[in-house]
């Protein structure tokens, strides 16, 4: 049987929609955040999932990517996002960030954006999401997920404790895919597809690869549908969902490489490209 993670936010559903229909076998679904599907792969709970481009990279002992998909942007990706009380990420030089614990490539893609980009050090706390009590005992807040895009909607205002005990304003929002955009020109890679080495086997023989593909492109054309179906689960309008989704990448061509090599450069010190290896051999 094949164990198959999931990322339940609205961003996977593309890949979903038609997924099960082409997979030979029986399969076994287990969903969960980027970063308890890391652990699970690692874990050896499941054997193919999305998992946060970091991990992929820190584990690549283990893991192998499977080509041609991806959770990508080129600019705004609208569901990784800065939540600030400053207008200006510079302000932020010495304070604290308070960071989702369901995300490890956005924590740190921020990382490499404060000391690449803004020049500054923060400390960053690790702690569920929740914008409003984030932005209480922090200066920033990092969001991600279907979380992020509906804060983002809804922009809402909240106490902030700096400004005396009955002061209410609107965080500034700063989009880390257009940051990153900003600072290389290049597109970013968010998640990767990647399975277990050691059942490399199990997933060849679950057509797993041309099943993701497939489905991939069915997903892509059914956009509005699945923004309809989904959108009322998040309180938000259908057509804000579908373009969300049509605005992501989901290839991991030239262009993606390009900018996940450079981003995993930047945020992993001793990271030899040649180490993660793309499964062009599972079909």
């Amino acid at each position: 049987m094949l164990r198959l993670g999931q990322i339940d936010y609205l961003n996977t559903q593309p890949l979903y929609h038609t997924l099960r229909r082409h997979l030979r076998g029986p399969v076994e679904v287990v969903k969960g955040v980027p970063t308890a599907l890391s652990r699970a792969l690692l874990a050896d709970e499941v054997d193919l999932a999305p998992i946060p481009a970091i991990e992929a990279a820190r584990h690549a002992d283990q893991v192998v990517v499977l080509p041609n998909l991806s959770i990508a942007s080129l600019g705004a990706v609208r569901t990784v996002l800065l939540f600030s009380w400053r207008p200006d990420p510079r302000e932020l030089d010495g304070g604290t960030i308070a960071v989702s614990d369901q995300s490890a490539t956005s924590v740190a893609l921020l990382r490499v954006l404060c000391r690449e980009r803004y020049g500054i050090s923060a400390e960053f706390r690790s702690m569920p999401q929740d914008l409003e009590h984030m932005l209480s005992v922090a200066e920033a807040a990092l969001l991600i997920g279907d979380t992020a895009l509906v804060e983002a909607v809804r922009h809402r205002a909240f106490h902030r404790p700096a400004l005396g005990p009955n002061a209410i304003a609107r965080p500034y929002i700063f989009d880390l895919g257009d940051e990153w955009l900003k600072m290389t020109g290049l597109p970013f890679v968010f998640a990767l597809w990647t399975a277990r080495r050691d059942r490399l086997e199990a997933v060849e023989s679950s057509g797993a690869l041309q099943a993701l593909l497939t489905a991939k492109e069915e997903g892509l054309a059914a956009i509005p549908e699945i923004a309809r179906r989904y959108a009322p689960r998040l309180g938000l309008e259908p057509g804000t969902c579908a373009k969300y989704l049509r605005d992501l990448r989901y290839d991991l061509g030239p262009d993606e490489l390009e900018g996940l090599m450079t981003f995993l450069r930047l945020a992993l010190p001793h990271f030899e490209p040649a180490n993660l290896e793309i499964a062009w051999s599972v079909v």
